[in-house]
């Protein structure tokens, strides 16, 4: 399947294998098609202990967040197999833009018609490369860079260079009309160089999706480009647990082991 990104495949998968569950965090009826057999077998080549467990907080928070900001437009970033549009409820007049490369977007556009979704909110897929000039295919599918945005960057910031996620961050900042929202995820610089990590990153590095890049403070990163953190929470602390993250949150000065960090940021 050209084009269509692995890891966009594994999170899918990994859904579906949160929508099995008696107790799942959230419902998303498509994602098992979505992933197909690859996303399995990726979801199994990747699963270390945490990760399906941070995969399922992580989106039930980022429904949260899109939950209580509510604004007429919102756009995923890099939005891979994401299926919010389908499996949300979302205000009456709310636009979604989903960025991602074209290939990919042009596969889910197909797919989903196949599987015969229906979208819950006006819908906007845009196929462009986020590292050229994709606010202009930005604009021309309607977005008004006078009005609030919720920005959703799910998964996204560690596949790049810090040069290049600061740059992406920082072109966000200076689009966002008052009143905006920054809403995704950061790893620690430990998840990095963590002797718990090492087997999970080489076999990203093998499969041509490496990390590249964490942080261990998220907060002044944010803050750095252009925008101010309201929440940082590490899986299993308040507000970011939903009884499902098995161990206690570790002291932020913890070294040698891997942090994920959930955020949210305004202008």
């Amino acid at each position: 399947m050209e084009g269509v990104s692995a890891t966009a495949r594994w999170t899918a998968a990994a859904r579906a294998v949160e929508t099995r569950r008696a107790d799942a965090l959230f419902t998303d009826a498509l994602a098992e098609a979505l992933a197909g057999p690859e996303g399995f077998a990726r979801w199994e080549r990747y699963d270390n202990p945490g990760t399906t467990e941070f995969l399922a907080i992580r989106t039930r928070w980022l429904d949260e967040v899109i939950a209580r900001s509510a604004p007429a437009q919102v756009v995923l970033v890099a939005a891979g197999l994401d299926t919010r549009s389908v499996r949300l409820h979302w205000p009456s007049g709310t636009v979604l833009y989903e960025l991602d490369q074209a290939a990919l977007m042009e596969w889910k556009e197909k797919r989903l018609a196949e599987l015969e979704a229906v979208h819950r909110c006006d819908r906007r897929g845009i196929g462009t490369d986020l590292t050229g000039p994709w606010d202009g295919d930005l604009r021309a599918a309607g977005w008004d860079a006078s009005a609030p945005t919720l920005w959703v960057a799910e998964g996204l910031l560690f596949y790049l260079t810090e040069g290049d996620a600061r740059t992406l961050l920082e072109r966000l900042a200076s689009l966002s009309a008052p009143g905006s929202v920054l809403a995704g995820d950061l790893i620690a610089h430990q998840s990095m160089i963590s002797e718990f990590t090492r087997e999970g990153l080489a076999r990203l590095r093998a499969d041509g999706c490496p990390w590249l890049w964490g942080t261990d403070r998220p907060e002044e990163f944010l803050s750095s480009c252009g925008w101010t953190p309201e929440q940082v929470r590490l899986p299993g602390e308040d507000g970011a647990s939903y009884g499902r993250w098995p161990w206690p949150p570790l002291p932020r000065d913890t070294l040698g082991f891997p942090m994920n960090y959930l955020f949210t940021a305004t202008v």
